[in-house]
């Protein structure tokens, strides 16, 4: 038996559906790729820095010249995650790092009566008392200086500010 329909040769709708379904799944399998990409690369950033407000500041109180550094709030920067640099105004920064165990916290605060000059200057984190080795290293009255802490991790600066003695 032979039938008598004969098949139209109009397939001209057939080749646009398959193109948009391959298209369409080109286009979700690109943006799997970029998605696993993207996040894959978000482990990798640094940590962000804290929020902390501190502040740097001529001690009035004291009767010797020194700089009162205030954590005022915000985030704790742990002990050994940050360093810092108290130098003549102008001068490379010297940084001495915390200790383990070295909070620096909302209330905390630093009383500096010198400079940080190479290999003669320590300072204790635990009652936050700089120890020097020259008399000739204390502040002196009138002159300005490069007040800096870093966060570490994040590599950024927490403080920065000069200050003038008084």
């Amino acid at each position: 038996m032979k039938s008598n329909r004969q098949y139209s040769k109009d397939e001209k709708a057939v080749s646009p559906v398959i193109g948009v379904i391959l298209m369409v799944a080109i286009t979700v399998i690109l943006a799997a790729v970029i998605a696993a990409f993207v996040f894959d690369m978000g482990g990798n950033l640094a940590p962000a820095p804290p929020s902390a407000s501190i502040t740097a500041s001529n001690n009035a109180a004291s009767t010797t010249y020194d700089i009162k550094i205030v954590h005022t709030g915000g985030d704790l920067i742990k002990g050994t995650e940050w360093k810092i640099s108290v130098v003549d105004e102008g001068d490379v920064p010297i940084y001495v790092t915390s200790e383990a165990g070295d909070d620096f916290a909302v209330g905390s605060q630093i009383c500096v009566n010198s400079t940080i000059k190479p290999n003669s200057i320590s300072f204790n984190f635990e009652t936050y008392d700089w120890t020097y080795a020259a008399a000739d290293l204390g502040l002196v009255q009138g002159d300005k200086y490069d007040v800096k802490i870093v966060h570490i991790p994040s590599n950024s600066m927490v403080l920065n500010t000069v200050v003038e003695v008084r």
